[in-house]
């Protein structure tokens, strides 16, 4: 055999190998496909629930009015602290618009507070929670976050 060692990334020898951009394409592909194996065996041991009572209250009224279909009383308790009415108000005419975006909100929040296709939560879950969830109605296992921020007592999701 001519040339080097034919060892990987090598530019000599007959083949090119991998470029460094390869290897941590490769390698970031690896990891994606163990966190999601990973997501998915934690999904079958029976999700995970906030231990918080306050915030669990928060999940249970959002799920309650997004099946009563009221999105303006949804929206109130959903929005950051911090966005204006006007937003709140732009906000709620957008979900009253698009039926189906309505309707995944709906279902994301609903399974986050039911705490089965919830992978993990992160945060202490006193003042900040992110739950990490596999997408409901979906072909391809989707895992999201979303996150909630307590401000004086009042979980909202983060802006």
């Amino acid at each position: 055999r001519t040339g080097g060692g034919g060892a990987l990334g090598s530019k000599t020898g007959s083949g090119q190998g991998l470029s460094d951009r390869g290897l941590q394409a490769a390698a970031d592909a690896g990891l994606e496909i163990v966190e999601e194996a990973a997501a998915a065996a934690e999904l079958v041991a029976g999700g995970a629930r906030t231990t918080n009572p306050q915030l669990q209250m928060r999940l249970d009224l959002l799920s309650e009015l997004g099946k009563r279909n009221d999105i303006r009383g949804f929206v109130r308790v959903f929005v950051p602290h911090d966005l204006t009415q006007e937003d709140t108000n732009y906000f709620a005419g957008e979900l009253e618009g698009d039926e189906t975006r309505w309707k995944q909100l709906v279902e994301e929040v609903t399974l986050i507070a039911d705490g089965s296709r919830v992978t993990k939560i992160v945060g202490d879950q006193m003042t900040k929670a992110e739950f990490r969830y596999f997408m409901p109605n979906q072909s391809l296992n989707i895992h999201r976050e979303v996150v909630f921020i307590c401000e004086n007592g009042d979980w909202r999701a983060e802006g």
